[in-house]
């Protein structure tokens, strides 16, 4: 056989063989991603893909949104589940940003949960709220608060709903903005306690350190406003000192404007730091003891239980005690009688 014909025979061996080979894996790949027709639901698994970063919702609330709204998945046909029904139920709500419903092969039913992820929390006079990354807004959750930037004070009542506020969306995007700017500077969101828009609408920082009122103004231009808030910090602080100015006024394009401390403002300002430290304090003592008396009460209620079902066995193994002591004595009764 000839070199040319032994070439045109390996290739043609050689695509048929990859042929077959990736139709193998197909194949296979399909048997793994669908269950076999008929096929029972053996069990649900939810697996949140960001549990690490947010906690707004268990894999106990998945399956019971299914189970109340859909009805319980384990022991169904799973040609009768709708896959994109709870995907649909599930991405319903707020807190979900994204969810994924499969079946394997050998019957389980995969969830899988992609949560918001909020970038800042704002509280205004009717409520609180969060907004993530793409400018979605939704609300604050009780029992998992999220530890992100914080906007309070000033903030125009219902304005989410008021279309008279015409620059709502503009706020929004803009405090979003700022949201973005902490998350990426580790430094400023740690430095930053709160952003409080005062009755001029100016934004002014609630920092950890010093007692200056500090006055951004707008959310235009926040990397050059944080800037020269360094400057302050790295020249101005270390020649005048911490206590020389009252305010800080970043607002002005291409200035800092400082305005003089007097003792009274600075007394005043430290007493206010000092009552939300201890009110911060207090907080942290109250979730404490809230959390020990809860662990305390789970033990009792364990230690309650465990005895009411050692109480229950006992009781049980007495009343079978005096069952086959009954059955020995009318089985002698019986053989006695039969004996006259």
């Amino acid at each position: 056989m000839s070199k040319t014909w032994k070439h045109i025979l390996g290739a043609f061996l050689y695509t048929v063989l990859a042929a077959a080979a990736g139709a193998y894996f197909w194949f296979a790949s399909l048997q793994y991603g669908k269950a076999q027709p008929s096929q029972i639901c053996k069990s649900v698994k939810v697996t949140l893909l960001d549990s690490s970063l947010n906690k707004f919702i268990s894999k106990e609330e998945v399956i019971g949104i299914i189970d109340r709204f859909l009805g319980p998945s384990v022991g169904k046909n799973i040609d009768s589940i709708k896959l994109q029904q709870i995907e649909a139920l599930l991405n319903h709500r707020s807190v979900v940003k994204e969810s994924q419903a499969f079946v394997t092969r050998d019957g389980q039913m995969n969830i899988l949960i992609r949560q918001r992820k909020p970038v800042v929390r704002i509280e205004a006079p009717n409520g609180g709220f969060y907004i993530d990354e793409t400018a979605y807004i939704f609300p604050l959750i009780p029992d998992h608060p999220s530890y992100v930037p914080v906007i309070t004070g000033n903030i125009p009542e219902n304005f989410l709903e008021d279309e008279s506020f015409t620059d709502s969306t503009a706020l929004i995007s803009k405090m979003l903005q700022m949201g973005l700017f902490l998350e990426r500077n580790p430094f400023w969101n740690n430095q930053i306690e709160e952003v409080f828009i005062n009755d001029e609408g100016d934004a002014e920082l609630i920092t950890r350190a010093g007692e200056q009122r500090i006055i951004f103004g707008d959310f235009d231009n926040i990397p050059e406003k944080f800037n020269k808030l360094s400057s302050f910090y790295q020249y101005i602080v270390p020649k005048e000192g911490w206590d020389k100015y009252a305010c800080v006024n970043l607002k002005y394009r291409g200035q800092i404007v400082c305005t003089k401390a007097d003792a009274r403002y600075l007394q005043k300002k430290r007493e206010e730091r000092a009552k939300r430290e201890a009110e911060e304090k207090a907080a942290i003592e109250a979730e404490i003891k809230a959390k020990k008396e809860a662990e305390e009460k789970a033990l009792k209620e364990a230690e309650k239980k465990a005895k009411e079902e050692e109480k229950a066995k006992a009781e049980a193994k007495k009343a079978e005690e005096k069952k086959e002591t009954k059955t020995t004595t009318d089985t002698q009764t019986t053989s006695n009688t039969q004996q006259i």
